[in-house]
């Protein structure tokens, strides 16, 4: 009777270290998610209006991959489209500068600059950005055109 006791306890004992291998190696296998994933998942909640799991995922993607300036882009416009606080203009501000940081070549971190002073009424300020940026990029021309249409008196934010 002790024997078969013995022998029942090795292969529960047996059984639990197997379950407890293939716990480890499924979840050894499961493959992490790329910034890449995280990004495409913050565009279709920003583009849906879901700006909290926007901002989420954006955040999730600049964690996995901090040197990806798109990442920075896409949160500082969930930011804005969150709500034009104060708080979230700062925080969008910083996003589209480290853009800028990472890529001065990047159109969308000018305009999203320039985007946020002009929410501001800070149309000088906007102004410089545009021109920093038309320089910087080689003249790309959506910053040629925003920088066109504040000179000529047409102020509108990205909202409109």
């Amino acid at each position: 009777m002790v024997m078969a006791l013995n022998s029942r306890y090795k292969v529960k004992s047996r059984l639990a270290a197997l379950i407890l291998c293939l716990a480890l190696l499924l979840t050894a296998c499961a493959k992490p998610a790329t910034w890449q994933e995280q990004y495409d998942l913050g565009l279709r909640y920003l583009s849906e209006g879901n700006y909290e799991e926007a901002i989420l995922a954006f955040t999730a993607a600049i964690e996995i991959d901090p040197k990806q300036a798109l990442a920075y882009i896409g949160r500082g416009d969930a930011y804005v489209r969150s709500g034009e606080t104060e708080e979230n203009l700062t925080a969008a501000l910083a996003d589209y500068e480290e853009a800028m940081a990472l890529d001065e070549t990047m159109a969308e971190a000018y305009l999203g600059i320039a985007d946020v002073y002009i929410r501001r009424g800070e149309y000088d300020k906007a102004l410089e950005v545009l021109r920093q940026g038309l320089d910087k990029t080689g003249g790309e021309q959506t910053i040629a055109d925003k920088l066109a249409e504040i000179e000529a008196g047409n102020i509108t934010d990205s909202s409109g």
